[in-house]
């Protein structure tokens, strides 16, 4: 949890790693393979409510930097509230997955038409759930006045 300046209102930013099965075609046979990809996800607002972020404004957080410290048992208390709700992102987390998962494909398909490979019975799958491998809250920096 970190109290920041570049932050207006409660921004959570999930590290999200996906894992894919790639059915890939080939002359003699098929493979399977597995695919992993981690990615930065952001909102604002609460687990139950947020307001999803564009790529950009989460990799930004990234250069947030700490300009007030933060009480401990209240950081403790809205990390307690923030991982207990992230269960209501699942659909969102599961409908990037199936994005990222036919980007995926649609790259696998340019790559193995071009090189003259087999194209029919391509198939790449999300599996769900994502795993959650990071949650970092900032806050909005309070104040001197206002505490």
């Amino acid at each position: 949890m970190v109290r920041t300046d570049a932050v207006t209102r409660v921004t959570t930013l999930l590290l999200v790693r996906y894992r894919f099965h790639l059915t890939l075609p080939s002359r003699s046979g098929t493979r399977q393979l597995v695919a992993e990809d981690a990615r930065l996800l952001a909102f604002t607002g609460t687990p139950a409510n947020p307001e999803w972020l564009g790529h950009e404004q989460a990799t930004a957080l990234l250069d947030a930097e700490a300009t007030e410290n933060t009480d401990p048992l209240f950081a403790e208390r809205t990390m307690t509230r923030t991982l207990t709700g992230l269960a209501a992102t699942t659909g969102h987390l599961d409908a990037h997955g199936e994005r990222l998962a036919a980007e995926l494909a649609e790259s696998h398909r340019r790559v193995r038409s071009a090189a003259g490979e087999i194209i029919r019975g391509l198939k790449v799958t999300v599996q769900k759930p994502a795993d959650v491998l990071g949650v970092y809250v900032y806050l909005p920096a309070v104040s001197a006045g206002a505490a």
